[in-house]
């Protein structure tokens, strides 16, 4: 079996720190509760019907450094959201990082593909 070569390190722009983890669950309100009663996460923010967004709601969570955001969605329509549901069950659906020039890392993750 064979690899492929390691693609170069970008020039520009350096990656920092993690900046959150997002999930997608079929109930965010309960998850956020279960990292909040059991392993001292605080809630920091919150989205929902009372702040005005009506396709999802999410709860924030911090620990130190640590950043988890809980998403479900409101709407039952969102085939987008259901079907990853349905065919993988509540997990990570994005890594978010922190970096020194978000810009110019955009334009280079864009033109590699």
């Amino acid at each position: 079996m064979e690899y492929e070569k390691p693609t170069e390190r970008p020039e520009i722009g350096k990656f920092l720190a993690f900046d959150h983890l997002r999930f997608w669950v079929g109930n965010a309100k309960q998850a956020a509760s279960f990292y909040t009663s059991r392993f001292g996460f605080e809630e920091v923010a919150y989205q929902g019907l009372e702040t005005g967004e009506r396709d999802f709601c999410t709860h924030v969570i911090r620990n130190g450094d640590i950043v988890l955001a809980f998403t479900t969605a409101i709407q039952p329509g969102n085939s987008e959201f259901y079907g990853e549901l349905e065919t993988h069950g509540d997990g990570v659906k994005d890594v978010a990082f922190t970096v020194d020039d978000a810009r110019s890392m955009h334009e280079k993750a864009v033109s590699r593909g």
